[in-house]
């Protein structure tokens, strides 16, 4: 089943430096289609200067591509509505007006409840990540080791231990896996 996605930037017209906008947006636009490439059912694209919309053929790697797009884009945070049916725009929306940082829609009304209640609590968790937070974890998506991800950053073990533990990066990896999970089965019943 197909997952439309829309991400706005939250706060992108009192940002700093606006200028750098366009070309984060641009990034994250290139390396979501070419990271996803496999599964693009129709190509990330900016939409309204500040915001991604796209779709995926497997709604399955929805959850990794909205984390992967926070990554892409931090320190600068998005909201993200999902639809496996209608419109990811409408999705969005309703995570707004609930001051949610991702929805979803298309699972029926328990199971939407359930991924939507989930989404809520590693919310505060994606909130609260510093900077540094955030360009470990980027960093650690980034390479097969750990090692390597602290010799890129030039820090010591303990202190990507450290970065990503504060970012609760354990935390929200398993939450996207249960995602996942849950979107395989409730989406595996259907066939």
């Amino acid at each position: 089943m197909t997952a439309q996605i829309y991400a706005d930037v939250i706060g992108s017209r009192q940002l700093a430096r606006p200028e750098t906008l366009a070309p984060a947006l641009d990034e994250a636009v290139a390396a979501l289609n070419g990271l996803f490439a496999p599964a693009i059912a129709a190509p990330f694209l900016v939409v309204d200067d500040d915001a991604l919309q796209g779709a995926l053929t497997d709604a399955v790697q929805a959850p990794l591509c909205v984390s992967v797009m926070r990554e892409l884009l931090a320190p600068l945070q998005v909201r993200v509505g999902v639809a496996l049916d209608g419109s990811a725009e409408d999705v969005f929306v309703a995570a707004w007006h609930e001051d949610r940082l991702v929805r979803y829609r298309g699972t029926g009304a328990a199971g939407d409840l359930l991924l939507n209640a989930f989404c809520a609590m590693v919310d505060p968790l994606v909130r609260a990540r510093s900077d540094a937070e955030w360009q470990a974890v980027r960093t650690v998506r980034r390479h097969e080791t750990r090692a390597a991800a602290a010799g890129e950053l030039g820090i010591g073990m303990d202190e990507l231990t450290e970065l990503l533990d504060a970012g609760h990066w354990r935390q929200v990896e398993d939450a996207d896996a249960a995602i996942a999970a849950y979107l395989a089965l409730a989406l595996g019943a259907d066939d």
